[in-house]
């Protein structure tokens, strides 16, 4: 058995069966829903409030700030708004072809939401398959003990699965030490958050950097930043490695115990 892991879905996993080998375990590090695709607009949001309106939306927040940029949440994802009922069913029949696909899997699959993701709706669509979970917390998995910490830090967008970072930070510390740590979300470390196509940081954990400091685990996976300046990069004893952009690199990387 090996143990797989990838991240950034972004609505992308009908290939999934074929890309595993049957009977590896399958861990996956968030955002599977397509809400928005930067690169192109597309998605989602896209399809449910319009391109050009969107944009136009975007823009408006970009230039007015973070009050802006929640208040265009609310609009968008408030449940008394117009887009609300039409964004909650693409969403829900996205996450049912996802646990389809998990369905048809010959394995364990251990799954996170990021920042991108609708906990409730995705918590909803895998309850009850027999070979995944939402994975919180510790799981001993061939001899080794793995932690699973769910969701992100907050954006200018403050999405639902978005938290303060001391609240992020509470969720490590319940853990204790593991050997083996997967988020969705990378340290704050400039090689792990900066974008180098976007041009910009994105969102990462000052908690997180220091449970790895202070925890040592001998892994931390992530997803999250598509494009890091660096994939992978030593904190102390821990090799933090950002597992890829499935949507478009389609890969899927390969734990090894190989530390050296």
């Amino acid at each position: 058995m090996a143990v797989r892991l990838v991240s950034d879905l972004h609505g992308r996993f009908a290939d999934l069966p074929s890309a595993v080998i049957p009977g590896d375990t399958l861990m996956v590090l968030g955002d599977i829903l397509d809400l928005i695709d930067w690169a192109d607009i597309s998605g989602i949001l896209p399809e449910v409030v319009g391109r050009e309106r969107l944009v136009e939306k975007l823009l408006a927040a970009a230039r007015e700030g973070p009050q802006a940029a929640v208040a265009l949440r609310d609009e968008i994802m408030s449940p008394q708004g117009e887009y609300f009922q039409e964004l909650l069913a693409h969403s829900r029949e996205q996450y049912q072809r996802f646990a389809e696909v998990l369905g048809e899997m010959d394995g364990k699959v251990y799954v996170l939401y990021g920042n991108g993701d609708i906990p409730q709706l995705l918590a909803e669509a895998i309850e009850g398959l027999g070979n995944a979970e939402l994975a919180e917390g510790r799981r001993d998995i061939d001899g080794h003990t793995f932690g699973f910490v769910c969701g992100a830090v907050y954006s200018p967008f403050r999405m639902p699965a978005e938290m303060d970072d001391a609240s992020y930070g509470e969720r490590l510390q319940e853990l204790g030490r593991v050997d083996v740590l997967c988020t969705h979300i990378p340290p704050r470390v400039e090689e792990a958050v900066f974008d180098v196509v976007a041009g910009r940081p994105v969102e990462g954990s000052e908690t997180l950097l220091r449970y790895l400091e202070e925890n040592r685990p001998a892994f931390h996976y992530h997803g999250h930043v598509h494009q890091p300046a660096q994939r992978e990069l030593r904190l102390g004893d821990t090799r933090v490695i950002n597992v890829g952009y499935y949507k478009r690199e389609g890969y899927i990387h390969l734990h090894t115990w190989i530390s050296t």
